[in-house]
């Protein structure tokens, strides 16, 4: 059994699953999900109905967590999903599900 170690495969998993646990981050992904593009701050605010200080909040904690990238561009900060690490944690944990043989 793997433990939860920092670097463990399963520490990454744990970090993903609680940066979810969270309905407002959920929704944030859900709407980082929905498109190729990157969106600001303001636009996931606007959309999702929350304060800029909230929505930092939660973006630095998905960050943290591998779930979405963040970069510059002039005055704006866009967020974008990590799809492929996030598939990659999620499929440390769908073999959990798998049968043993």
């Amino acid at each position: 059994m793997t433990d939860a170690r920092e670097g463990s495969p399963a520490a990454g998993v744990v970090r993903v699953l609680a940066a979810l646990s969270d309905e407002n981050r959920f929704r944030i992904v859900e709407l980082l999900s929905r498109g190729p593009s990157d969106l600001s701050c303001g636009t996931i605010g606007k959309s999702l109905g929350m304060s800029p200080s909230l929505i930092s909040h939660h973006l630095n904690v998905l960050e943290s967590a591998g779930v979405i990238e963040r970069r510059k561009d002039g005055l704006w900060t866009l967020n974008r999903l990590r799809r492929d690490e996030l598939t990659r944690q999620l499929d440390l944990l769908a073999r959990l599900l798998q049968p043993t043989a």
